[in-house]
């Protein structure tokens, strides 16, 4: 087993006007690299604290964040935000593209951003591969959703990171379109060797993962592999 990515003793607590909420409780994770990772909950049961937290864009209040050798819970936000640029990638529900560019523009603006070159055989592979060949000229607002979330998961490869985290990356799409995209990933995943980690409403989605992660109330309740519950 090659651990990726893992938790100890991590919790978040959020300061309300209410009183303070237990966003998380203690997790324990171990991740292993390469496979597709689905973590479901009703609403309000942690899984986007879980994924900012395991993706460095928030810090928990307790415990500690371990991605390929590094405590990544400690690092300042500066060197978070280089590291999250050379390690990991991102797909959101809004799919966050630029309107004023161009796809091509916003699939190289990752790698402009960290002073880099893109691999132009491994650009056409993965553009290829997700049939955005003939999109590039076009812009956000000329594309579907569907398409959008296309991009969105091209330039999330497009730096070769070690992990992908995608929050809900359904979420908006039509059903036809959200099995596209489930596919999309899943073949990525295998492809191009990815971790993929995704908080999900989307139960179809999560069927398909090797392994759910099931959250309640900041807790995980049980781990599930497609073979069955651990």
């Amino acid at each position: 087993m090659n651990v990726l990515l893992s938790t100890k003793n991590i919790s978040k607590v959020y300061n309300t006007s209410a009183g303070d909420v237990l966003a998380l409780d203690n997790i324990n994770l171990q991740l292993e690299e390469g496979l597709f990772y689905a973590i479901i909950g009703r609403s309000g049961s942690g899984k986007s604290t879980l994924l900012h937290i395991l993706s460095g864009l928030d810090q928990p209040t307790n415990g500690s964040v371990f991605l390929a050798g590094f405590d990544v819970s400690k690092f300042p936000d500066e060197k978070m935000a280089i590291f999250r640029r050379r390690y990991i990638g991102f797909i959101f529900q809004k799919y966050n593209l630029m309107n004023d560019f161009d796809i091509l523009t916003n699939l190289c603006l990752p790698a402009k951003l960290d002073s880099k070159k893109i691999n132009r055989k491994f650009f056409k592979q993965v553009t290829d591969h997700l049939e955005l060949s003939p999109l590039l000229s076009k812009y956000p607002a000329e594309l579907s959703g569907g398409e959008q979330q296309k991009v969105a998961i091209a330039r999330s490869i497009l730096m070769q990171p070690k992990l992908i985290f995608a929050d809900e990356p359904t979420g908006n799409l039509d059903k036809k379109s959200a099995e596209k995209v489930t596919q999309l990933l899943l073949q990525c995943s295998e492809k191009y060797g990815l971790t993929v980690i995704t908080a999900t409403h989307d139960l179809c989605m999560a069927q398909k993962a090797d392994r759910i992660l099931h959250l309640e109330d900041g807790k995980i309740v049980n781990s599930e592999y497609r073979g069955g519950i651990l």
